[in-house]
């Protein structure tokens, strides 16, 4: 359908080339020649034509544009089909293609994406629109076109083209206006250069790493790759190795296996966890607190509801100042882990939902906790619940090791499927990342003993 009045593409819109025709008009001035849109089209070298924006996933600060003959003759769909404003990300598409290593037969050129001559046994490439510019190659549309190929009604495939070598186009019937092949390959030439992947990051100087980071697209792909990432994840319930089929929460980010969320709560399949469904629900009312594990000091993670009660209530006051700001009062969490792999404190379910009792573990003033008086030995705060050392020697030692299950666990201690954790001097350390680090480092400073180590240098061998 024509549209009637006056019509603005895409590009002219999103770049205001409307306003600028409009103002002028309202004011009864002259018309100022249009200037040239900075945009070209992802999967040819052709400028002109009609563009449709490109929908990246991996956002940059510069819009990318397709042609919409383009983006349809590779099968590419508008994420909108009413708006018809966007197509999906072209990533994919045009990795394939540089796989290939291919370049069209007429600009000479690998920009893109192209189509093989329909040609059986014929390995020459094109782009579409160099095929249509040169006059020369058959190029055999399908719009309007459902069900099975009728030959009948078609002399080719609809959606194929054809090299000029194994092209029937009548010498008449070819455009006045169609460009020479040296014309296409100047123009391919003249198209701006995609920018060369970056060195990996051990081969970079530390020059070369601030340039790098000091780009925002750059950084946004950074994170985007470590967000989706799971490759060497654990899950944050029971520590064991996460797959593809495990999915993060879609607010917070933690990760946990399947099976494990649906243990601790159904509700975990609505892809957000507990905790920051009741952030969504609850933050700004009055008694709203941020969710926080209290039996340690680590943010993040797969927090559960926690209770405790007082052995007695003779000297608290339910809904009191005091009592909500207590381990008793208000609405409290605590890590499943943390729950899990300490002695006393315990998971239970009430009414479908998992809950912490952690009444053995908090002190009668509801403060403090039953282990406040011992620092954890490696983050060395004395607040939250510390476990011990699960080795005979350990216990029975003046000074036994103390520290929070968290810490524990992100220091690389051994947890043990049957909740008991060895400290450092207690366990093998070929699974302690810290160990393995030290012993690395001991073995290079004497291997390189008259060499100073330089931060800013590549890695390599020698450093």
């Amino acid at each position: 359908r024509v549209p009637s009045g006056n019509y603005f593409c895409h590009p002219c819109s999103y770049f205001e080339k409307d306003r600028e025709y409009l103002a002028a008009e309202r004011r009864d001035g002259p018309r100022t020649a249009p200037s040239p849109l900075p945009i070209v089209c992802e999967l040819c070298p052709k400028r002109q034509g009609a563009f449709v924006q490109v929908d990246m996933k991996i956002p940059t600060r510069k819009s990318h544009w397709v042609h919409t003959v383009c983006a349809k003759w590779h099968g590419m769909n508008y994420v909108d089909i009413e708006l018809k404003d966007r197509v999906e990300d072209l990533t994919l598409l045009k990795d394939y293609f540089k796989s290939l290593s291919v370049k069209c037969y007429l600009c000479q050129s690998g920009i893109g994406a192209l189509h093989k001559c329909r040609q059986e046994n014929c390995d020459k490439y094109l782009h579409l629109t160099c095929a249509r510019s040169v006059g020369t190659c058959s190029v055999q549309h399908g719009e309007g076109l459902e069900g099975i190929f009728d030959i009948t009604s078609l002399e080719h495939q609809p959606w194929t083209l054809a090299c000029p070598e194994h092209s029937d186009v009548d010498p008449e019937s070819i455009p006045e206006n169609s460009i020479s092949t040296d014309q296409l390959v100047s123009i391919a030439k003249s198209y701006p250069p995609e920018p060369l992947p970056p060195k990996p990051f051990y081969k970079m100087t530390g020059k070369e790493r601030k340039v790098y980071w000091s780009d925002d697209d750059n950084l946004a792909q950074f994170f985007e790759k470590v967000m989706t990432n799971t490759t060497g994840a654990k899950c944050a319930i029971c520590d064991g190795r996460v797959d593809q089929h495990d999915k993060p929460c879609n607010e917070c980010g933690v990760l946990v296996h399947t099976s494990c969320a649906y243990t601790f709560e159904s509700q975990f399949s609505s892809g957000t966890c507990s905790a920051c469904r009741y952030t969504k629900a609850s933050i700004g009312t009055e008694d709203y607190e941020e969710p926080k594990c209290h039996l340690c000091n680590q943010h993040g993670g797969f927090l559960v509801k926690s209770s405790a009660k007082p052995v007695s209530m003779k000297v608290w006051k339910k809904g009191s100042r005091r009592w909500n700001k207590s381990l008793f009062g208000g609405t409290k969490y605590c890590h499943a882990i943390c729950a899990m792999w300490n002695e006393q404190s315990y998971i239970e379910h009430f009414e479908n939902e998992p809950i912490a009792q952690c009444k053995e573990v908090i002190m009668s003033n509801g403060m403090s906790h039953i282990t406040h008086q011992f620092r954890c030995v490696l983050c060395g705060m004395s607040n939250g619940i510390k476990a011990d050392c699960s080795h005979p020697e350990c216990r029975k030692s003046k000074e036994p090791w103390k520290y929070h299950i968290s810490c524990a666990r992100a220091a690389g201690f051994e947890i043990n499927d049957d909740m008991k954790t060895c400290c450092f001097r207690h366990v093998d350390s070929s699974s302690v990342f810290r160990a393995r680090l030290e012993d690395f480092l001991e073995v290079e400073l004497c291997r390189l003993p008259d060499q100073t180590i330089r931060a800013s240098a590549p890695i390599s061998w020698d450093h």
